[in-house]
């Protein structure tokens, strides 16, 4: 093989090589939001029932479609942290909780902005399980 078909082949393969990785992390970006999610620790013990459930896309979705797909009594809020104003923001379930709570006037949140991490807490109890998350308000549980 001459030197040039080398180039040009290595040049093809770095360009494959390329189009792999950016077609996998657009796959990742519009994938849907799925995490593992518990009220009890590894050994059954209660108390370990909030987590990190990561960040969402680029555009903003409510918090009520946000937390659509998780079963109504296995989740109890989720929180945001507003930088801009240095404070958090919340989301309560309104199953156990008056939907008057979740009113932006009262630390409620109105929107959940496109990149913001969002802390789920879960009942005490709630058994371990995979859930989907919306980060869109147009996405669907299934």
């Amino acid at each position: 093989m001459s030197r040039i078909h080398r180039k040009a082949l290595a040049v093809v393969a770095a360009g494959a090589l390329v189009a792999t990785l950016l077609g996998a992390t657009l796959g990742i970006a519009m994938a849907k939001h799925t995490s593992t999610v518990a009220g009890v620790c590894a050994n059954g013990t209660q108390g370990c029932n909030i987590h990190y459930v990561g960040a969402i896309r680029p555009g903003s979705v409510d918090p009520a479609n946000f937390v659509k797909c998780l079963p109504a009594g296995d989740w109890e809020a989720i929180y945001i942290w507003d930088g801009p104003n240095q404070e958090w923001e919340h989301f309560f379930n309104t199953v156990d909780t008056p939907a008057f709570v979740n009113q932006p006037a009262a630390g409620g949140i109105e929107q959940i902005p496109g990149f913001s991490g969002v802390v789920l807490i879960m009942r005490l109890g709630a058994p371990s399980q995979q859930i989907t998350l919306l980060d869109a308000n147009n996405e669907t549980c299934s």
